[in-house]
């Protein structure tokens, strides 16, 4: 199945959004595995081809990884939350993930860091802004 453009582009800005999160937002990666992430890996090997085939994936199914006992910490922590899914979804849409997540409520928000590809426009007041600008709009 080929991607488009704007596909490619969502799996590179969620690369970065899970760097970031990996890097300063260790409480939320660590809440989110430890306590909201459910199910476990089916190894289809669509996470390690995010973006590009990683090297040390085998290939067919099941996959594996060449260095799964040193393997990098992103891949440890592979999915964060429900974003990755949906990006993972997009390379093998008809074979679902082994993991999930438990339901939010509306008041549990996650970092809003880097959801440029939420398909939501922010409001200003997420955005730290008024709800209305002064010139009415």
């Amino acid at each position: 199945m080929a991607i488009t453009f704007w596909q490619r582009l969502r799996l590179g800005w969620g690369k970065l959004r899970r760097q970031y999160l990996i890097r300063f937002q260790k409480d939320y990666v660590e809440r989110q595995v430890r306590h909201e992430r459910m199910g476990e890996c089916l190894r289809c090997g669509a996470c390690c081809k995010l973006m590009f085939d990683c090297f040390f994936c085998t290939r067919g199914l099941p996959t594996g990884c060449k260095i799964y006992n040193v393997r990098p910490v992103a891949c440890r922590f592979y999915p964060i939350d429900e974003r990755d899914i949906a990006e993972r979804d997009l390379l093998l849409p008809n074979i679902p993930c082994g993991f999930y997540f438990k339901p939010r409520s509306k008041a549990e928000e996650r970092p809003a860091l880097f959801s440029i590809f939420t398909g939501k426009e922010p409001t200003h007041a997420e955005q730290g802004g008024p709800e209305v600008w002064p010139d009415g709009h």
